[in-house]
């Protein structure tokens, strides 16, 4: 552990001293008190100067282990939580174009009986109220024209370096039409359980790696991403530099983003969201991811995408929501056309990991749903 760090002792007993307000109003529900004081979580970075190696399942990090520089470092709670018509009156004044991130309350027909927090377990259920609640939702907040959920993990169990992100199974007989099981459905197999937090700081994609998902991870993606595709591969025939080049073509603006919902209220592992404004470059590491092909009959291959870990500096400046609840999002941008600039590594995208809370290590493991999805204007 750094030098800088406190040991899991002293975290415990911060939490317990930490200050407190009035009890929160939740869609006209009290809640537990917020915290209103910063409290501490132990976050893991790499080490200055450690490269670590590719890791060999696909859609994993680094192993673990290869995140050594832990930290106790301040978190701040975000609330009170905005709904979308009072995002511009936002009192932490965060702001999605300046911090890469946003939190809101988007309740939703399942947050409702007769459903419960098992139904969003079901990806029927799913595809008939969470997929186009989403896409609605990102449309009024970000004026995008469309909206293209490829993938949504269930994570409900405790950290393993292997999970059922890795051992998705994408050699299973696909459909004709690959529309049939789209967006793909990760988490979900019985026999494989549901994903792990990722107690690593990241940010899913590179500006490589944003452009590998629109044009190999799924045929349906990439059907949709046509005219940014087009746009872009004329450019690079004429030998421009898309990073520089792409947001003043004429094609299209797009974006990912991530949309994290709980499904029950968050006690352990919480999400953390460092402000963008925060972090510098000379903290990236770039790093291999390897994704599966989908909606390929048969298919077993995989490509090479790209992340970007970080080292640590005292410049940046950590987020979270005390008890988030399942009527709670977080949105977070992963890589923005518009933000891209020749020579950076930067894509746009918010650093983020799960957050340990000492303490918490006997509540059973947080049950949350990550949407992965392209937006475009």
């Amino acid at each position: 552990m750094a030098d800088q760090s406190q040991s899991a002792n002293q975290l415990s007993d911060a939490l317990d001293e930490s200050h407190t307000g009035p009890a929160t109003q939740v869609n006209g529900t009290e809640k537990a008190s917020a915290y209103t004081e910063p409290v501490l979580g132990l976050l893991r970075y790499l080490p200055a100067g450690h490269v670590p190696e590719v890791n060999g399942n696909r859609i994993q990090l680094p192993s673990l282990h290869e995140f050594g520089d832990e930290r106790l470092l301040s978190l701040h709670n975000i609330r009170p939580i905005p709904k979308i018509s009072d995002i511009e009156n936002c009192p932490n004044n965060i702001r999605l174009d300046t911090h890469r991130f946003l939190a809101i309350q988007h309740p939703i027909s399942l947050n409702q009986a007769p459903y419960t927090p098992e139904s969003f377990k079901d990806p029927q259920l799913l595809k008939q109220y969470l997929v186009p609640a989403t896409i609605e939702m990102l449309k009024t907040v970000t004026g995008c024209k469309s909206v293209i959920i490829d993938t949504i993990v269930l994570r409900d169990a405790l950290y393993s370096d292997e999970d059922a992100v890795s051992k998705h199974d994408n050699k299973k007989d696909e459909p004709d039409d690959p529309r049939e099981t789209f967006p793909e459905f990760i988490g979900f197999d019985a026999k494989h359980g549901g994903a792990t937090p990722a107690p690593k700081v990241h940010t899913d994609y590179t500006s490589k790696g944003a452009r590998n998902l629109l044009r190999y991870y799924h045929p349906v993606t990439t059907e949709a991403a046509a005219s940014i595709i087009s746009h872009e591969d004329a450019l690079l025939a004429e030998g421009k530099d898309l990073k520089e080049a792409y947001k003043h073509s004429g094609g299209p603006r797009w974006a990912l983003y991530s949309i994290w919902r709980p499904l029950k209220t968050v006690k352990r592992d919480p999400l953390a969201v460092a402000d963008y404004q925060t972090f510098g470059e000379e903290n990236f590491v770039p790093m291999v991811v390897r994704y599966p092909r989908l909606g390929l009959p048969g298919a077993s291959e995989t490509y090479e995408s790209e992340s970007i870990l970080a080292t640590y500096s005292e410049k940046q400046k950590w987020h979270w929501i005390d008890a988030q609840t399942s009527e709670e999002i977080w949105i977070v941008r992963f890589f923005d056309s518009q933000d891209e600039r020749a020579g950076s590594g930067a894509s746009g995208g918010a650093f983020h990991s799960s957050v340990h809370l000492p303490g918490t290590e006997d509540e059973a493991p947080r049950e949350s749903l990550e949407c992965r999805l392209t937006c475009i204007w």
